[in-house]
C-alpha cells in the first residue's frame, strides 16, 4: 500500500512521515507529561495478565481450526484491520492467530511474557525484556498485526547480520500470513533495496535505512521545503513510474530490536551523504603533514583534550610550525589550512589505532564500530581525517568528499508515525528516551528465573598477573569441560588473547571484525563442550549461543569480561550470552589497573595507590573494584549524554538555518 491508515478516515499521503513539532521545549515537556499520565492510566486496565488472559481465549478456538479454515480467519482479520485500524479486539485476535501459526509454522510458540512485549509495542512503547528473552520473535506479534492492517513497517536492528538473519529465519510466518517480508543490507544494488522496501515488513539497520531516506530526500530535491517537498512526491507519484526513483514508502511504523544500541548509542553522530570532490593527487599534502607534526612536541607545540579526541595549537606550536613550512610548497602558506592538516595529522597519530578504530583489509581503511566490534562499510571520517589515517598506513589515498545531506537519528527517528522497540538494557536511558523520543519504558517479567551466577570482577595489579589468571581460570574450565565465552573490546586485544592461548596450546576460536563473514558458524559452535571463543563486541548483541549436549549438567556457558566497556549496559549484554532462557551459566571480569579504560580515568599517582590493596599476587577486594570500575562508565555514560544533547541543539539550530533558506535537511 502507498497509503498508510492508523485509524479510520485518517490518511497520510503518499510518503507518510510526521512533521516535525513547532513547540517549544516547554509546551513538548508539558505535551509528554499528559501523555506519560493517559500511557499509566491504559497500562492500568491493560495489565500483561488481562491481554494474556484474552489471547489464551481467542487461541483455544484456533487450536483445531484447519489450514483453510485459517486462511480465511487471517484472510477476514487483515480485511478488518485495514478498515478499522488497529482497535483493541483486532490487536488481540490478530496475536492469537500470530502465535497459532508461529506455533505451527516456526515450532515456536509464544510465552505470556512475549504477548505482553508485543502488546507494548503495537501500543508505541518500549519493553525492557531480559537478554535471551526472544526479543526477535516478540516483535513478529507487532510487526505481523500492523503489516496485516496495511501499514509499512521497518525491524531495525543493531547489524546487517542480525537483520538478514531475523529476515530469513521469520520468513516462513510471513509468508502463512499473506504477508511478505525481506531484508536491506550493505552491498545490496539499488534495485534490490527498492524491492524489498516494497514489502510489508524490511528488515535492516538505523544506518542502512537512515541513509535511504536522505537518499530519497535527494532524489526528490535538494532545495525544497517540507511542503514543497510532499507536493514534489504527490507529483511524482501520479505519473506513470513517477515513483520508481524513491527507495522507501515513507517512515510508518519502525520497530526498534536492541533500542538503547540504536537510539542511544548511535545517536552521538549525524549521518551525511557525501559526493566524491573533483579528484587531485593530495598523496604529498598527507605525507608532508605527517612529517610536520613529528615535528612538533606535546605540551610545548599543542595540547590534547583525550575527552573530546581534539588537539589545540600553542602559540609557540604555530611560531614553529610557520619556520617549518619555509621549504614546502606554496598552499602550506595559508595559515588556517596548515594548523587544520597539522591537526588532523596529529589525530591520526594520537587517537586513531589500527585493530582498535579500524582495520586495513584490501588495502583500505575500514572503520570499526566501538560499540559493537563490526566494519562500518562504506563508512569514512570527515575533514580530510580518512586520508590522513590512509597516508600513515600507506595505503591508497582515497578521494575526499564533501558533504551532500545531513541528519541526527533524533531528527530521523522522531518523524516515523509511529515508533516502538525493545532492549535488555535500557532502563538505564529512560528518562533521555522518553524526553527525545516520547517513548514510555515498561519492564517486561523473565518467562523462567534467571539461573546465571554472577562471580563478580577481580581486578590485578598489571596485565601479567591479569594474563595468568585468565589461563588459570580457562584451564580449570576447560578440564571441566565448559564451553567459555572471553570477551573483549578490541580486534587488537582479541588477537592478543589468542596469543595467549597458542602459547599454552589451548584450542579456541576467534570472532572479530576479521571474521565476521564466520560469525554466524563460530556462534553455532560457541555452546558446544569445551569450545572457547574469544570475541569482541560482535558476541554481545542479537546472538544466542545455543548449549550442546551435556553442557547444561556442567553449568551451561561461562562469559570472562577482560576489559571494561564504555557503558554498564554494554558489560550486562555480554553477560548476557549466558544463562539464557533458563538454562544454567556464569559470568564473571577479570581485569588489571593497566586496562586503558582505568589508566585513562585514573591518574598514575592514584593507579599507584590502588595497588597497595592487591599484595602479591592477589586481586583488590571486591568492595573496592566495584567502586573503581563504576567511576569512569559513570562519567563516561553522563559526558556521552552531554554530546547527544549537544547534538540535538545543533539540530535545532541548523533546522531554523535551514528553514529561512528554505532547505530541509
Amino acid at each position: 500500500m502507498s497509503e498508510l491508515q492508523l485509524r479510520p478516515g485518517i490518511k497520510f499521503g503518499s510518503y507518510p512521515q510526521k512533521l516535525e513539532s513547532g513547540l517549544s521545549d516547554l509546551e513538548q515537556g508539558l505535551s509528554r507529561f499528559f501523555e506519560k499520565l493517559k500511557t499509566r492510566m491504559s497500562r492500568r486496565i491493560y495489565s500483561q495478565r488481562y491481554i494474556v488472559r484474552q489471547v489464551n481465549i481467542h487461541q483455544q478456538m484456533l487450536r483445531d481450526c484447519s489450514e483453510e479454515d485459517l486462511t480465511q480467519i487471517i484472510e477476514e482479520l487483515g480485511d478488518q484491520l485495514r478498515r478499522k485500524g488497529l482497535q483493541k479486539r483486532l490487536i488481540i485476535e490478530t496475536f492469537a492467530v500470530i502465535r497459532e501459526i508461529a506455533t505451527r509454522t516456526l515450532g515456536k510458540r509464544h510465552f505470556d511474557v512475549q504477548l505482553f512485549g508485543g502488546w507494548l509495542m503495537i501500543n508505541g512503547m518500549l519493553a525492557e525484556m531480559e537478554t535471551g528473552e526472544g526479543k526477535t520473535l516478540t516483535t513478529t506479534l507487532p510487526a505481523c498485526t500492523a503489516a496485516l492492517a496495511g501499514i509499512p513497517v521497518h525491524v531495525i536492528t543493531a547489524n546487517d547480520y542480525l537483520a538478514a538473519r531475523d529476515a530469513e529465519s521469520m520468513l516462513p510466518l510471513y509468508r502463512r500470513l499473506g504477508l511478505s517480508g525481506g531484508s536491506v543490507v550493505d552491498g545490496m544494488e539499488t534495485a534490490e533495496r527498492r524491492d524489498n522496501y516494497r514489502k510489508d515488513i524490511v528488515h535492516t539497520t538505523n544506518k542502512q535505512i537512515a541513509f535511504d531516506y536522505l537518499r530519497d530526500r535527494i532524489e526528490v530535491g535538494d532545495d525544497l521545503g517540507e511542503l514543497r517537498f510532499q507536493f514534489r512526491q504527490i507529483q511524482r507519484n501520479r505519473k506513470p513510474g513517477g515513483n520508481a526513483q524513491l527507495l522507501l514508502r515513507g517512515l510508518c511504523f519502525a520497530l526498534v530490536d536492541e533500542a538503547d544500541s540504536v537510539l542511544i548509542d548511535e545517536a552521538k553522530t549525524p549521518l551525511i551523504i557525501t559526493k566524491t570532490l573533483p579528484s587531485e593527487d593530495k598523496s604529498d599534502t598527507y605525507s608532508d603533514a605527517l612529517y610536520l607534526a613529528s615535528a612538533l612536541f606535546i605540551d610545548k607545540d599543542y595540547t590534547v583534550n583525550k575527552k573530546t579526541r581534539s588537539i589545540k595549537l600553542t602559540l609557540v606550536g604555530e611560531e614553529n610550525l610557520a619556520d617549518l613550512i619555509l621549504n614546502l610548497p606554496e598552499h602550506w602558506g595559508n595559515k588556517r589550512k596548515r594548523e587544520m592538516l597539522v591537526k588532523q595529522a596529529l589525530s591520526a597519530n594520537l587517537f586513531y589505532e589500527k585493530d582498535k578504530q579500524y582495520i586495513i583489509s584490501e588495502d583500505k581503511i575500514q572503520i570499526i564500530d566501538e560499540s559493537t566490534g563490526r566494519i562500518m562499510a562504506d563508512r569514512a571520517w570527515e575533514q580530510g581525517l580518512h586520508q590522513m589515517i590512509e597516508a600513515k598506513e600507506g595505503c591508497l589515498i582515497s578521494d575526499q568528499r564533501e558533504p551532500q545531506a545531513r541528519i541526527s537519528y533524533q531528527r530521523f527517528f522522531g518523524r516515523y508515525l509511529c515508533l516502538a522497540g525493545a532492549s535488555g538494557t535500557i532502563s538505564e536511558v529512560s528518562d533521555e528516551l522518553k524526553r527525545v523520543y516520547g517513548l514510555d519504558l515498561f519492564k517486561v517479567a523473565t518467562n523462567r528465573p534467571s539461573q546465571r551466577k554472577m562471580l563478580g570482577e577481580r581486578i590485578y595489579r598489571n596485565e601479567d598477573l591479569k594474563h595468568q589468571a585468565l589461563l588459570d581460570r580457562v584451564g580449570e574450565l576447560h578440564q571441566q569441560g565448559r564451553p567459555i565465552l572471553i570477551g573483549t573490546c578490541t580486534v587488537e586485544e582479541s588477537e592478543q588473547v589468542s596469543q595467549w592461548l597458542q602459547q599454552v596450546e589451548i584450542e579456541h576460536r576467534v570472532l572479530n571484525a576479521k571474521q565476521d563473514q564466520h560469525e554466524s558458524e563460530i556462534i553455532a559452535q560457541a555452546g558446544q563442550p569445551r569450545a572457547i571463543t574469544v570475541a569482541t563486541n560482535m558476541a554481545g548483541r542479537g546472538t544466542d549461543i545455543a548449549l550442546g549436549d551435556g553442557v547444561a549438567e556442567l553449568g551451561g556457558l561461562h562469559v570472562i569480561a577482560l576489559s571494561r566497556n564504555a557503558s554498564g549496559r554494554v558489560d550486562r549484554q555480554l553477560y548476557g550470552r549466558c544463562a539464557r532462557q533458563g538454562d544454567p551459566g556464569s559470568a564473571e571480569a577479570i581485569l588489571s589497573l593497566q586496562d586503558p579504560a582505568l589508566e585513562q580515568f585514573y591518574s598514575s599517582a592514584m593507579l599507584k595507590l590502588l595497588t597497595k590493596f592487591c599484595p602479591g599476587s592477589k586481586p583488590i577486594p571486591n568492595f573496592i573494584s566495584k567502586l573503581i570500575l563504576r567511576l569512569p562508565q559513570h562519567r563516561n555514560e553522563k559526558e556521552q549524554s552531554l554530546i547527544r544533547k549537544m547534538l540535538m541543539k545543533q539540530d535545532r539550530q541548523l533546522r531554523r538555518v535551514l528553514a529561512f533558506s528554505g532547505k530541509f535537511e
